[in-house]
């Protein structure tokens, strides 16, 4: 998965590339709660202005999204369905509850485990080209 965004900041050996919004998320307002444009960090050499081809491989953004949306959901289920047949006398307020904990236990899981995944250079979006921000000009 590439994309193309523009260098807003240079920190370091890190790159702020700020995205606007494919035409693809108009109406699903899921990343970045609505908002037109999103950034990350990368790591690289350019300047304020530049654009960047960004990449990540399409496998790593599946793996991401299964973690943050279908971990969390799966134990939401899973927590609503045993509290249910553990506590059938009071099956609604025990499903709440299971389905709470489960909920909690992948989230919780995802939030102790980032750290990790943001060290690892394969969690980590790429830089893959800079056009300089003179070449903009001339396009």
């Amino acid at each position: 998965m590439e994309r193309t965004g523009e260098v807003t900041a240079v920190k370091g050996e890190w790159l702020e590339v700020t995205f606007c919004r494919p035409a693809d998320c108009e109406k699903c307002n899921a990343c970045g709660m609505g908002q037109k444009k999103t950034s990350i960090m990368v790591r690289g050499e350019a300047h304020p202005g530049d654009m960047a081809v960004v990449s990540m491989p399409a496998s790593t953004v599946m793996k991401a999204s299964l973690l943050a949306y279908v971990l969390p959901l799966i134990g939401l289920f899973i927590g609503l369905f045993a509290g249910m047949a553990l506590f059938p006398q009071a099956e609604n307020a025990a499903g709440l509850i299971g389905a709470l904990i489960g909920l909690a236990i992948p989230l919780a899981f995802v939030v102790l485990t980032e750290k990790r995944r943001r060290q690892s250079d394969r969690w980590q979006p790429t830089l893959i080209e800079v056009i300089p921000a003179a070449a903009n000009a001339r396009l």
